[in-house]
């Protein structure tokens, strides 16, 4: 029963729409037959394509294919089985082609909408008038790039253990300031953080990216200065120092244009489905009967 559910699990993709029964078998490798109906390494691959990457490496093996053309058998036999009982003509077979019919006209539909509405493509000019009338969404904040070192500590340790920690790295600071160590090699024989390998490096970070306490000590430092005693967040104790600072400004035209030209036509689409879904109501005479509200949650129901 497990096999069956598997191969049903597996199947479930052709079903929706690949073209297993029509791949051609010219040519091909022969590694079953069902009555006079051929399975082929094309129709292994055919259904392989359909998967998600991880269920394809799960198949990809000698003994996952083995067992993709064991449930391919499984989906031919009892197919076969079905038609021969005359499934086709039961109610569940009808409604459930009903169904399967109007899922596949709303697709074509709304793709032949899409398909029209994208042909002809946004141009320069398009691009450049958006550009000059939205720079506010290409604008890039002032941010900074900094290094930090991090001693853990958190809230349940010992409170010991709590100041051993705050006071190796008031130790890392002084010795930093002397010269017994430069901040990159503090970072990678002491930091908990994963940066400790590039040194510390963070990055540009911009307002909002850290937690307040850091944010606000790494924003207050100029370019190569370094935070003079140890900055107490929930993960432990940081020494920041601030390596470079960028201001504020707008993405040029030229890094944004053809991003712009994509969107536009994808607008354009979309207000294409949107304009034919409101002529489509109107013409069908859509009446929504509105849903009785909801019990307010604060009202107890009556006992």
């Amino acid at each position: 029963m497990k096999k069956l559910f598997a191969a049903a699990a597996a199947l479930s993709v052709l079903l929706a729409g690949s073209a297993f029964a029509a791949a051609p078998n010219s040519g091909k490798k022969v590694l079953a037959t069902v009555g006079g109906e051929t399975i082929t390494q094309a129709d292994l691959d055919q259904a392989m394509s359909g998967f998600a990457p991880q269920q394809r490496a799960a198949y990809a093996s000698p003994q996952g294919q083995a067992q993709l053309l064991d449930n391919l058998i499984d989906f031919k036999v009892f197919s076969r089985s079905g038609s021969e009982q005359k499934l086709q003509n039961t109610a569940k077979y009808k409604e459930a082609m009903a169904n399967l019919e109007q899922r596949l006209l709303f697709t074509l539909a709304t793709e032949k909408i899409l398909d029209e509405a994208g042909k002809t493509p946004a141009t320069d000019a398009d691009a450049q008038k958006y550009y000059n009338e939205h720079k506010e969404i290409f604008q890039v904040p002032a941010a900074i790039r900094a290094s930090h070192i991090l001693i853990r500590a958190d809230k349940n340790m010992p409170e010991k253990d709590r100041k051993a920690a705050q006071e190796k790295t008031s130790a890392l600071i002084r010795d930093i300031k002397a010269g017994k160590i430069t901040f990159e090699d503090a970072a990678k024989n002491n930091s908990a953080d994963g940066t400790r390998s590039r040194g510390g490096d963070l990055g540009y970070f911009s307002k909002g990216q850290m937690v307040p306490e850091f944010e606000k000590a790494a924003f207050a430092l100029k370019k190569g200065e370094m935070t003079a005693k140890p900055v107490t967040t929930d993960f432990g104790y940081h020494i920041i120092k601030a390596t470079d600072s960028r201001d504020a400004s707008i993405r040029p035209f030229a890094e944004v244009k053809e991003d712009i030209k994509a969107d536009l036509v994808r607008q354009k689409q979309v207000k294409a489905i949107q304009d034919e879904r409101s002529a489509l109501r109107a013409r069908y005479g859509v009446k929504i009967a509105a849903p009785e509200a909801p019990a307010s949650a604060d009202k107890k129901p009556a006992k």
